[in-house]
């Protein structure tokens, strides 16, 4: 006779398995710049111009000597200054794990423009060199697409087009999140794109709390993984043992 009791181990176990909790995977290393520019996140600034993107700690930016809110969480935050005309980017890849049942993309961010004539997205896109032109943006973009590309074939999803914070500077921080699931695959590589463009005055495009989660699915438990194992084998051998 099979052992029932085996297989009823073996059925608990596999229940047990499938309703294991879900296991998020952070895909976005440094997101609070806690530990600097170094190492996932790049920096490209457009040649020619001035200015580019700096950790930094203060209340005031470390060029123009703007007003700013500071960090959003942490010491430290990421954030654009110059002392003319210029444009940067701030990019970092990741790739979508396997199971990944969704896919979110979180944020903080302030854009102060000084020169109160924003958002001026000009069709060159990304280039100071093509005026007027003054405004941030936030991008999901192909793993191969150049820095400063704003072509449809680069881009996945621009999750926040030509933009400034409309207002009296400095700006509080605003959260940001966007569920990118439907626009990625699962096991390809994309970037995160953070960029700014400016040509008619200072602007400060302040970022903090990076962040993209994947949800991989039900992982199940070792324990239950083995419990499912011994009871299948078990079930296996008294039924051999029946056919005798």
């Amino acid at each position: 006779m099979i052992n029932r009791s085996l297989l009823a181990a073996a059925l608990a176990a596999l229940v047990t398995a499938g309703s294991a909790v879900a296991a998020p995977v952070q895909l976005i290393s440094n997101g609070d710049f806690e530990t600097g520019l170094l190492g996932p996140w790049t920096v490209t600034d457009l040649a020619g111009g001035s200015g580019s993107w700096f950790v930094h700690s203060g209340a005031t930016t470390p060029v123009s000597g703007n007003s700013t809110v500071g960090a959003a969480g942490g010491t430290f935050y990421a954030v654009t200054d110059q002392g003319g005309p210029g444009t940067h980017v701030l990019e970092q890849s990741f790739t979508v794990p396997f199971g990944a049942l969704s896919v979110i993309l979180s944020f903080d961010m302030f854009m102060n423009d000084q020169s109160g004539a924003g958002p001026i997205a000009n069709p060159a896109g990304l280039d100071h060199t093509a005026g007027p032109n003054q405004h941030a943006r936030v991008d999901v973009m192909s793993i191969l697409a150049g820095a400063f590309s704003t072509s449809a074939i680069d881009i996945v999803s621009n999750v926040v087009p030509p933009s400034i914070d409309p207002g009296a500077n400095p700006h509080s921080y605003t959260g940001y999140s966007f569920d990118i699931t439907g626009l990625v695959t699962p096991g390809t590589s994309y970037k995160l794109r953070f960029g700014e463009v400016d040509n008619q005055f200072f602007f400060n495009q302040g970022v903090d709390n990076v962040s993209i989660v994947a949800d991989v699915g039900q992982v199940p438990e070792p324990g239950s993984l083995a419990l499912v194992a011994l009871g299948l084998v078990g079930a296996a051998a008294a039924k051999r043992r029946q056919r005798r």
